[in-house]
């Protein structure tokens, strides 16, 4: 492989690592407002100590707590979950195997396309920790 290919495959994997914890980080600020009167401060050390899977899978339940089953909101929240969740595989394919062997142009082309993708679901975890946000308040007022 030749050094600016690498160069390009280093770049590219720091990208989909920096992309990775920003999810992470989104997926944290999700999970923070539906904790009952917790402050964020008090909260942090629980929510670092979640991987990517196991946000993924508090968010479910929580979600699921939160909305009928049949809810269009529930729904969407879902399929945002199931996207999120190809993200991590799609990341732990790239750290797991692609890295192990030497990179074509087409494979650098394709990992390119997942930062798009990766990009494009993260800037939606700020809309969804609002959801959850007016959903609990409003279920916290009802109470």
């Amino acid at each position: 492989m030749p050094i600016t290919d690498e160069n390009e495959l280093y770049a590219l994997v720091g990208e989909i690592m920096v992309l990775s914890a920003r999810v992470e980080a989104s997926l944290e600020s999700c999970i923070a407002v539906c904790l009952p009167n917790a402050s964020l401060e008090l909260s942090q050390p629980v929510l670092r100590r979640l991987n990517l899977a196991s946000q993924l899978a508090t968010l479910h339940e929580v979600a699921q707590l939160l909305y009928d089953r049949r809810d269009t909101t529930l729904v969407e929240f879902r399929r945002w979950l199931r996207r999120l969740g190809r993200v991590r595989q799609r990341r732990n394919n790239l750290v797991h195997n692609v890295l192990r062997v030497a990179c074509s142009p087409e494979t650098l082309g394709l990992w390119k396309s997942e930062i798009g993708y990766m990009r494009e679901v993260c800037a939606q975890a700020p809309e969804w920790a609002a959801v959850l946000e007016s959903r609990v308040a409003s279920m916290s007022a009802c109470a």
